[in-house]
């Protein structure tokens, strides 16, 4: 009922305010998302990838099969799933919402992130969606939770529950710019706890970008830790080799 609600929604709007692409400025897409079919055909997609970690694994095992990376050190989530590379024009994208607060944007990324999760069935696989958390003093300063304001969205399309809150950031980290992975890696333990009742949920964590996997991976414990079935990763654009992990680091440095 509550999808029928939001179609119906959604068409209003649409008469009302006709949608326009984000990236273009031309029509976007009925009934209310804003980019047009052109554009979203153009957005970077990836190739093969493992289904553990989301990296590319273009000459490694058959479909399905985790990467030799994740078979050697397998992180804590199942799954990590990315709907594009963080490339042109995601990338900018990203930064368009994390950095200018221009929200209309994270609908746009919450919409093709959950289209791409029913593609794929992984909607079936999950019960709740829980956004990374930014540290309370970063969120004051921000305003809002780019990840949150994906997630919602991405929880409406594919209909799914939304907790924001569920996972809080209990520790301010220094910046992850400039790490190395061992460094990321410590800098993010003991950062989150769980606040709400995830107990035999199936979790999904959205991010933005997942560069190192390090940020989700530690909330992927934690929710594990506090009796949740199973946690997976889904995330707008996964940072797939270190010239794309550079210029995400890069961006946030200037933007810190």
């Amino acid at each position: 009922m509550d999808v029928q609600v939001d179609s119906v929604l959604d068409r209003f709007c649409g008469m009302l305010l006709p949608p326009r692409c984000v990236l273009c400025g031309g029509a976007g897409q009925p009934p209310c998302l804003d980019i047009c079919f052109d554009c979203e055909a153009g957005l970077p997609a990836l190739p093969r990838t493992c289904p553990r970690c989301g990296l590319p694994v273009p000459h490694g095992p058959a479909a399905g099969v985790p990467c030799s990376r994740c078979l050697a050190q397998p992180p804590p989530y199942a799954r990590c799933f990315a709907a594009f590379g963080y490339a042109f024009p995601v990338d900018g994208l990203v930064q368009a919402l994390k950095y200018r607060g221009q929200l209309a944007v994270g609908r746009v990324l919450g919409d093709l992130l959950g289209a791409g999760v029913l593609q794929r069935g992984l909607h079936r696989q999950a019960d709740v969606i829980v956004p990374v958390p930014l540290h309370p003093l970063r969120h004051a300063e921000r305003g809002f939770n780019q990840s949150a304001e994906i997630g919602r969205w991405a929880a409406r399309r594919a209909g799914l529950g939304f907790l924001d809150g569920a996972v809080a950031r209990c520790r301010h980290t220094r910046p992850q710019v400039g790490l190395k992975p061992a460094e990321r890696h410590a800098n993010m333990a003991d950062a989150f706890e769980c606040r709400g009742d995830l107990r035999g949920q199936r979790v999904a964590v959205v991010d933005d970008v997942v560069t190192t996997g390090s940020t989700v991976g530690e909330i992927v414990a934690v929710l594990l830790k506090a009796g949740a079935l199973s946690a997976d990763v889904w995330c707008v654009a996964r940072a797939t080799g270190p010239e794309q992990v550079d210029l995400h680091a890069d961006v946030a440095a200037r933007n810190v």
